[in-house]
């Protein structure tokens, strides 16, 4: 601050003093953003707390005679109003071989020469419930070892002629799966 000959006081600012101005405007601001963002996560916290709290629960009872008018009357839930059923195939199915996740032993590999549609390579777990999903809908699934040790293919088949490829890819195609020829 300088004085003037008037006795006035006058505020000089150079480039360190603006510099920390601004400086101190973006600490300002980045405190109540950041008070901003907790009281919004901590009122919507207490929101969710309070709708999930328990109301009383009405006794529901279950005719057991009747038990598929139950199902008839039931309005589709958000996922299911979407979902679209796989087409069942008319080819008498092959059982496949038990899925290892429930024997705790792995199937044996594809034999040499065999042709098998792949659909997935995922964990243990997942390869065991999606083959038996598409054994559910008609294909002939199984599943077979990847590069990693954790890893399964998931396959449908063996293909027997290119008949049976495209009428086995057309079905996949159908169903939402996104397949390619694996030979062995």
């Amino acid at each position: 601050m300088t004085q003037t000959h008037d006795d006035q006081l006058a505020i000089v600012l150079g480039q360190r003093q603006l510099i920390a101005v601004c400086c101190m405007c973006l600490v300002v601001m980045g405190l109540v953003s950041t008070l901003a963002y907790v009281c919004g996560r901590s009122i919507t916290a207490a929101q969710l707390k309070e709708q999930e709290k328990p109301e009383a629960a009405a006794a529901i009872f279950v005719d057991p005679v009747q038990p598929a008018s139950h199902e008839a009357a039931r309005a589709p839930g958000p996922m299911e109003a979407h979902a679209e059923t796989l087409p069942v195939r008319s080819k008498p199915v092959v059982a496949p071989p038990a899925p290892f996740a429930a024997t705790g032993t792995e199937p044996a590999e594809p034999t040499q020469g065999e042709a098998y549609w792949q659909v997935g390579v995922v964990d243990r777990g997942i390869a065991a419930v999606f083959v038996e999903y598409l054994t559910k809908h008609g294909f002939r699934a199984r599943t077979a070892s990847a590069q990693s040790g954790n890893l399964r293919r998931v396959l449908v088949g063996p293909v027997m002629d290119p008949a049976d490829a495209e009428s086995m890819k057309r079905s996949l195609d159908s169903g939402g799966f996104q397949s390619f020829m694996k030979r062995y």
